[in-house]
């Protein structure tokens, strides 16, 4: 009895391919989140910086650069001179690329911020140097989708660019990617309105009407 119980004793200390497997990948899961969650180091601080110093000048330059100096009536293609480049653009593509300069422009203050911020209080961690590389896309993205709403819901067909105000699209788009959170908000309501609620979504408004009677 006592060799057999000395035996069940061994084989259950043993490690199967499976447990062993099970390990490795938690070991790496816990090497790779250790790796994020690093603080930034000085090099990669530098680095940032630089980079978001370069997009915010870049994005000043081509909204100066394509910001129209009056709408013509016809919408006519009129000649943007880009590092050198003349190339002739319609007035509807140049509001379009000042809504995405706006928007990316909007982003990166509020990543600028962030990463002043955060570097001030020596709290910047790797993980969150991903986040301001993709802000000013991401914020180009949802401004010019904010203005694809904005002009099929408050504008007619017929709308031409000569009836547009530069200044407020532009003013959306900035404001779009300054409060990006508030802006997927407000589209996620409109999706509500003309989509319909989501189940989970029927469930809690249905549990509202209930409780107010």
């Amino acid at each position: 009895m006592a060799k057999a119980k000395k035996g069940t004793t061994k084989q259950t200390g043993k490690t199967t391919p499976t447990q062993a497997k099970q390990k490795a990948l938690t070991t790496h899961k816990g090497e790779t989140l250790e790796v994020w969650d690093k603080y930034a180091s000085p090099a990669e601080t530098v680095v940032m910086t630089v980079y978001l110093v370069m997009l915010s000048i870049l994005l000043l330059y081509a909204i100066f650069q394509f910001w129209p100096p009056q709408l013509p009536s016809k919408g006519a293609a009129q000649p943007v001179e880009f590092f050198g480049w003349d190339v002739a653009i319609s007035v509807e593509l140049r509001l379009l690329a000042i809504v995405v300069f706006a928007g990316a422009l909007g982003g990166q203050i509020h990543a600028l911020r962030s990463f002043a911020s955060y570097v001030g209080n020596r709290r910047l961690k790797v993980s969150w140097l991903v986040r301001y590389f993709l802000t000013p896309f991401v914020a180009a993205s949802l401004a010019l989708v904010f203005y694809f709403v904005m002009r099929a819901g408050f504008f007619s067909a017929n709308s031409t660019t000569q009836n547009m105000n530069v200044y407020g699209f532009a003013g959306m788009a900035g404001l779009v990617g300054l409060f990006s959170t508030m802006a997927v908000n407000k589209l996620r309501r409109m999706a509500i309105e003309l989509l319909g609620p989501l189940e989970e979504e029927e469930d809690r408004l249905k549990e509202e009407s209930n409780t107010e009677k």
